[in-house]
């Protein structure tokens, strides 16, 4: 029975190392100029966890006037091709009323960083349940006369206002 769980370890051992196996095979044939395979095994299935991301905390605030206060956190990569300028863009749902609710700047410098977004919107929110949707821009100098944004990052799901800003 011992012998058997080791035989289970080795051959898990050796499935677990196939990958990378592969990836240096891989850059050893692309090096005498045959160019490497692409296949699924060879590209990342999951987001990289040091590029572009957005978060939305569960709970944002309302006071009685109806102004919200909604925050979360990002990470934006600074690329040369593009400007170290990004923004964070809120757009808040309750019930029948959806509008956007204001944007925060955001630094391109590979950081994670805290942001949050006051305003109305044109809305009267309330205490309670609410939808956001949270998008990150960036604007690229990409060899056009202006400038033009593009959505790097971006995130949706209910959050709780709750009374009193924090």
């Amino acid at each position: 029975m011992r012998n058997c769980h080791r035989v289970l370890g080795a051959i898990a051992v050796l499935l677990i190392s196939a990958p990378a196996a592969h990836a240096t095979s891989a850059g050893a044939v692309e090096g005498r100029g045959v160019s490497p395979r692409t296949d699924a095994l060879s590209r990342p299935a999951v987001p990289l966890p040091w590029g572009d991301s957005l978060t939305v905390d569960r709970t944002g605030y309302v006071n009685r006037g109806g102004d919200v206060t909604v925050y979360g956190t990002y990470r934006c990569v600074y690329d040369t091709v593009d400007s170290p300028r990004a923004s964070i863009l809120v757009t808040l749902t309750q019930g029948a009323e959806r509008d956007t609710i204001g944007s925060a700047p955001a630094i391109c410098d590979g950081q994670q960083h805290r942001w949050a977004v006051n305003g109305t919107g044109g809305a009267y929110y309330v205490g309670g349940a609410a939808y956001a949707e949270a998008r990150m821009v960036k604007y690229g100098d990409r060899g056009d006369f202006v400038p033009m944004p593009r959505t790097v990052a971006d995130t949706e799901h209910s959050i709780t206002l709750v009374n009193g800003m924090r």
